[in-house]
């Protein structure tokens, strides 16, 4: 008997242990939670895309301690409560229509927080479209290594740019050049620039020039027939890698070239260059009565880098700078009378000549390739001027 007393009264004694324990713990518990101030570590969100017809879910808030949660949604500015379910029906009609919900965390020290979701277009993802282009036209060559220029801007087969030029009765460009223009050899090298190559020919080119076995292969590129310039502002971001001989050329022709011969069309010479001399740029107009209307500049750190060509080009002016500083301007008055050719649409070209004239007729015996590569070419327009014109 005495035993069995004596077990109940250590049950009792086990059993308040036990009750004390855990309410203990339950006021530690409610202490520590009244001691924590709740916070939202992470808001709650939506699917970025939504099906209309379809049932969405709000993906809860994170928080940092335990809590309640209701919810509010708001469809085309239409409120809807859907009080613990976290789920809204949507229908085909509510294509187009914006959508957000608003989750209410209650927590057990009383505090209230909301965590409002990012609106979400139900069904509709449009695109913004790009800002606009600030140029009329332009190229920026990125495209993978070995692309050959545009066919839709470039003309790679009229023998205005292709040859030696007596596919138009004009044998060495009327200059005494010795290259062979392969327009189509002008290519991108894969790092945003397009390089116009000249290399020495080899016998299987097997290329007959006005001379004979043509020694030299190189690229033209003209927009003859496909775009034309009247005013605006032409920018080309190039570099050279020089040599004895290579004379290449950023410059323009009147569109009337074919009908009227030059120099009756116009030639703007943006940018001339000698191989041999690097620091030198040469900028100059020729028309019928004044030819060699030019200067030149120093180009600071030679022709190597790279460095923007420009002109800028109103009715009866062309101003030319190199990397955005003025080194010449030619107007209508500057030419004594005669007739200004260049308010007409004017073409562009793009080449790599090797030997001619301007360069004295020589090509270093070490010489056996050279290039010039194109970053980029841009037209805007100037103060209201400047138009592209598409064949």
């Amino acid at each position: 008997m005495r035993s069995e007393i004596r077990k109940a009264i250590l049950f009792r004694k086990l059993a308040s242990a036990v009750v004390s324990a855990l309410l203990l713990i339950t006021l530690g518990s409610a202490a520590a939670q009244a001691t924590v101030a709740p916070r939202i570590t992470k808001a709650a969100s939506l699917p970025t895309t939504i099906v209309p017809g379809s049932t969405v879910r709000v993906t809860p808030a994170a928080a940092n301690l335990k809590a309640s949660r209701t919810y509010v949604w708001y469809l085309a500015g239409h409120r809807f409560v859907t009080g613990t379910d976290r789920t809204l029906k949507t229908f085909a009609e509510d294509n187009g229509s914006s959508l957000y919900a608003i989750e209410t965390l209650k927590f057990a020290n009383k505090k209230v927080l909301t965590s409002r979701t990012k609106t979400v277009t139900v069904g509709v993802h449009v695109t913004p479209p790009p800002p606009p282009s600030p140029y009329l036209w332009s190229q920026e060559f990125n495209e993978t290594a070995g692309t050959t220029a545009s066919s839709s801007y470039f003309d790679l087969t009229s023998p205005y740019g292709a040859g030696d030029g007596s596919g138009i009765g004009n044998p060495g460009w009327g200059n005494n050049e010795r290259e062979w223009y392969l327009p189509a050899s002008a290519k991108t090298d894969g790092q945003g620039n397009l390089v116009l190559p000249a290399t020495k020919t080899v016998p299987s080119d097997n290329l007959q020039c006005y001379y004979g076995t043509c020694t030299w292969k190189s690229a033209k590129l003209i927009t003859l027939g496909k775009i034309g310039f009247k005013y605006g502002r032409i920018e080309v971001r190039a570099k050279l890698s020089g040599g004895q001989g290579q004379w290449p050329a950023i410059w323009l022709l009147g569109a009337n070239q074919p009908s009227v011969n030059w120099p009756q069309c116009g030639e703007i010479d943006m940018a001339e260059w000698k191989g041999d001399l690097p620091n030198m740029l040469w900028g100059t107009l020729h028309g019928p009565g004044y030819l060699n209307q030019g200067n030149t500049t120093t180009i600071n750190g030679g022709f190597t880098g790279y460095h923007t060509y420009r002109i800028d080009w109103i009715p009866n002016q062309i101003t030319w700078y190199l990397d955005g500083v003025q080194y010449h301007q030619m107007r209508a008055t500057d030419i004594g009378g005669n007739t200004w050719v260049f308010n007409a649409e004017q073409y562009l070209i793009l080449n790599v000549a090797m030997g001619g004239n301007f360069v004295g007729n020589q090509i270093g015996s070490g010489v056996t390739q050279t290039s010039m590569s194109v970053d980029w070419i841009h037209y805007s327009a100037l103060n209201g001027y400047g138009a592209l014109i598409s064949h």
